[in-house]
């Protein structure tokens, strides 16, 4: 049996970057300088004040902001459930290829949820995913000739948080238009997790790359300082979802229907298992909390003492 608790640990989720446009500036201001006809014949050079201009004034929407909707990059998601897969997948406009279950055996990997870990419901989980993998396993055990069931009908038995790979491709501002939703803590948990993990790993990769120039690393950078909930920006909390609302209180409600939605909302956010993965981010993996989050953990862990 094959199973690990929450999203942490070696085995946990990892991103793993296949690819990234190289000279996303040299590309933008080449696109941006067809607007003047008198400006079609200048080079790209980050030491030019003008090329300077171009690309700080597209990122700033003071310029067309288009050109960076053509610089694509390609990571592969490891070790989601399909839960996260199929939440994933939702993205409009990312490309992805993923792992399937159906042509080979699968690996056997279950995500429990840190809270269900650490209830009474533990033993009887336990027991449904060894039941669960022990019977694919038998289902599918032996070749042509001895398998009962093949592949693509006995995976229908395994649980949603069996674990596969998933490989996609997206742009920057397709990134942080999948931030703005998914990294909203009253409403996703370990997609938001994933989505932590691709910033950081994106971060370490492409802003220590020597053969970026500096226009390249202020394109990725500014894009990468972008990427957080809805209403960050402003330090505001806009979610208005009816299981939760605001009830995190990463920042303040941003009006009254937050408010609204928060004091009616349908569930105690204190049991949810990202609830729990949060705090154990806030001991182990700092690395990967938000602005405001370490401040909001601290006022939890304060009103639980």
């Amino acid at each position: 049996m094959s199973y690990r608790i929450g999203y942490l640990g070696g085995n946990g989720i990892k991103v793993e970057i296949i690819s990234y446009e190289k000279h996303p500036a040299k590309i933008a201001f080449d696109m941006l300088k067809q607007t003047w006809r008198n400006l079609h014949n200048v080079e790209y050079d980050p030491e030019n004040q003008l090329c300077v201009d171009f690309i700080v004034d597209s990122l700033e929407g003071r310029l067309n902001p288009t050109p960076f909707e053509n610089i694509r990059m390609q990571v592969v998601f490891k070790g989601i459930s399909r839960i996260n897969l199929a939440q994933l997948t939702r993205q409009r406009n990312w490309l992805f290829n993923s792992e399937s279950q159906m042509p080979q055996a699968v690996n056997h990997d279950v995500i429990m949820p840190i809270n269900i870990a650490n209830s009474e419901f533990y033993e009887e989980a336990i027991e449904l995913i060894k039941k669960s993998q022990d019977l694919y396993d038998r289902m599918t055990a032996g070749d042509k000739e001895t398998m009962k069931i093949p592949f693509q009908d006995a995976r229908y038995l395994l649980l949603h948080g069996q674990t596969a790979d998933i490989s996609a491709s997206f742009t920057m501002p397709l990134l942080v238009n999948a931030c703005n939703q998914r990294l909203e803590n009253n409403t996703h948990d370990e997609i938001n997790y994933t989505f932590r993990v691709l910033i950081l790993e994106l971060k370490n990769t492409i802003l220590l790359d020597p053969e970026l120039d500096k226009l390249d690393r202020y394109i990725y950078r500014t894009f990468l300082n972008r990427c957080d909930a809805f209403g960050a920006n402003q330090k505001k909390g806009f979610c208005y979802d009816a299981m939760f609302g605001n009830s995190f209180k990463r920042f303040p409600d941003a009006n009254a229907d937050v408010t609204k939605a928060t004091e009616n909302c349908l569930f105690d956010y204190k049991k949810l298992a990202w609830y729990q993965e949060l705090i154990r981010m806030y001991h182990y993996q700092p690395e990967l909390l938000l602005d405001g989050e370490k401040e909001m953990i601290e006022r939890w862990l304060i009103q639980c003492s």
